[in-house]
């Protein structure tokens, strides 16, 4: 097994090519297959790059039939003396990105039990990222599959389930392959940005879904999601393409604790929807984030739409417990939660941007989620954003995003050469991943016809651990240069370039849809008491429901639906635009 960062060429003796993760995988379960070689084990001499196939030919049929009775007779795997019994099973060989048939072999000698094979699941090189993609996939396998063929009972027919990099897929196929779904409940908010993006032309947001847990954060660049195949599940890799989303632990339910220097610290913990806040009057006994907005008086009284009362006297009450142990009083205690939180998410928000070598001046923030639109203005304010964007539903949007997500399926396999002369390899890869759509298309119940190929190659320096994806058009090099230079401040002239991996994303669009914006409404409105920076302001509350298109007003004003709440502060200013979404002019 390599260092999970460099391909090494395989030595000279045959290897145990087996690997899995001993922190998801019970250390006695492990086993490995040694690939049959020539004499005495000796692998074939030559350049690796030119002789890998020939490193790998297949065991024979006898050797995988010992190694498996060696599996269910090993007297510490009690699990898999009988196979019906073991959860599910991962099979990840070292080079099975270049020759399958190892696996697949592996496979069927384990049929009856549900395997996950790494060639299926990431047909990629660096073996320690792929496997352990294909252990995750393997470990929530026998869960996903319970849920979701339930899910089809009950449906009584197939459905869509998002995939993290930001489509949706049949659900059978994410039977099949269940990792692609672990991060997908935030990629729907960015889907829902995309759509609002190309709808409104407003082509560069910083999405912002603050929830009760979390805050989530992804930026969308001239009308495009980014991606990222660095993703991590706890301290696992995952390997597969999702959608670049930076999630910290800062939400409405983020609780507010002393340390032990004595210092105020929000989060990460969260006392989650039950008990929840201290407000919700379900035996909270600290302080969130949520209490604080509703001492604040930026929350008003109760929350969906009335159904869920909110108690300000209990919020309060373990708020001024917090100020005396800080030795503030309770105005000050409130304003720094609040202060703290949204610190927090800035600290992230500027990373989002700063590591692709992007101008928060030149972003408009998205903000959804049921707590997004309350702390925006201020998070704007923070990185230098000028306005911010609420959507229609912010509570239900990244909801709204599932329900218009492309069909979309991805295709990969690592090539490691140099770039020049790869041309016709990259051409062919590419043609066998377009053979496969038809096919791959009609079982997922999409058109082919209306299918858009979008081809794509990793491409890095030669000696480099990592790459930029580029578009497989035109000139390779000079677009990877470009976009080296752009994220890196650098990209050597005559520097030689390899091509890693090919791939393929097919997207089959959705018809996309709008709520209609209001008709013809008055603007209803009340004052309440509300603290902005310090001072208490007598504030405008208005219900969202009741403005119509073009309506302007100045803060400091708060504007209530049944989902969210946004705050707009003094100085700042508002408008509902054409399509009934909400845009706040940032004071400065």
């Amino acid at each position: 097994m390599g260092n999970g960062s460099q391909m090494r060429a395989p030595s000279r003796r045959g290897h145990l090519a087996g690997v899995a993760l001993a922190c998801l995988v019970l250390g006695t379960l492990f086993a490995g297959i040694r690939p049959s070689s020539g004499g005495e084990g000796e692998a074939p001499a030559g350049p690796p790059a030119a002789q890998w196939r020939g490193f790998l030919p297949p065991p024979t049929p006898a050797a995988l039939e010992d190694r498996y009775r060696q599996l269910i007779d090993y007297s510490n795997v009690a699990v898999l003396k009988n196979t019906n019994s073991a959860d599910s099973v991962a099979i990840a060989l070292l080079f099975s990105f270049l020759r399958r048939d190892h696996e697949r072999r592996l496979a069927k000698a384990l049929r009856g039990l549900p395997v996950s094979v790494s060639h299926e699941v990431l047909a990629e090189f660096r073996e320690y990222e792929r496997s352990s993609t294909t252990v995750l996939d393997a470990y929530i396998k026998p869960l996903v599959a319970r849920y979701l063929e339930d899910l089809a009972d009950g449906f009584g027919r197939d459905f869509q389930v998002m995939k993290s990099s930001g489509g949706t897929v049949l659900h059978r196929q994410a039977v099949r392959r269940p990792v692609d779904i672990v991060l997908s409940g935030p990629a729907g908010g960015v889907a829902a940005a995309v759509a609002l993006s190309r709808r409104t032309g407003r082509r560069d947001l910083v999405t912002f879904d603050m929830g009760g847990t979390s805050a989530d954060l992804s930026a969308i660049v001239r009308g495009r999601p980014s991606w990222t195949r660095n993703a991590m599940i706890d301290t696992f890799p995952i390997a597969i393409p999702v959608v670049d989303i930076e999630s910290v632990g800062a939400g409405g339910g983020s609780l507010a604790w002393v340390d032990s220097g004595g210092a105020l610290r929000v989060g990460p913990q969260s006392a989650g929807a039950d008990p929840g806040p201290m407000a919700y009057g379900r035996g909270g006994l600290q302080p969130t984030v949520t209490d604080a907005d509703l001492v604040a008086g930026i929350l008003g009284p109760s929350l969906l739409g009335g159904r869920l009362p909110l108690d300000a006297d209990r919020a309060r009450e373990g708020l001024a417990s917090l100020a005396a142990r800080l030795g503030h009083s309770l105005d000050e205690t409130v304003m720094g939660v609040q202060r703290i939180v949204r610190a927090t998410m800035a600290k992230s928000m500027r990373l989002v941007l700063a590591r692709r070598g992007l101008d928060p001046r030149d972003f408009t923030i998205l903000a959804f989620g049921g707590a997004g639109p309350m702390h925006a203005h201020a998070l704007a304010r923070e990185i230098g954003a000028p306005r911010v964007l609420i959507p229609f539903l912010p509570g239900a949007f990244s909801a709204y995003g599932i329900l218009i997500s492309d069909g979309r399926l991805e295709y990969s396999r690592s090539l490691v050469r140099p770039l020049e002369g790869s041309a016709s390899d990259i051409r062919r890869i590419l043609a066998s991943f377009e053979a496969r759509t038809k096919h791959d298309l009609a079982a997922q119940g999409l058109p082919s016809g209306k299918a858009i190929l979008e081809a794509s190659v990793d491409v890095r320096f030669r000696g480099q651990s990592y790459e930029i994806n580029v578009p497989a058009r035109g000139d390779l090099a000079s677009a990877f240069r470009r976009a080296h230079r752009r994220r890196y401040g650098y990209a050597r002239p005559g520097e030689p370039i390899e091509v890693v991996t090919i791939r393929l994303a097919v997207r089959v669009p959705r018809r996309t849809w709008f709520p209609p914006p209001p008709g013809d409404v008055t603007p209803r409105a009340s004052i309440r008491r509300c603290l902005f920076e310090g001072t208490w302001t007598d504030t405008k509350v208005l219900h969202r429901s009741s403005l119509p298109t073009g309506f302007r007003a100045d803060g400091p004003a708060i504007v209530e639906e049944e989902h969210a709440t946004t705050a707009v502060p003094p100085g700042a200013s508002f408008a509902i635009d054409d399509l009934g979404l909400l845009e706040i002019e940032v004071a400065r």
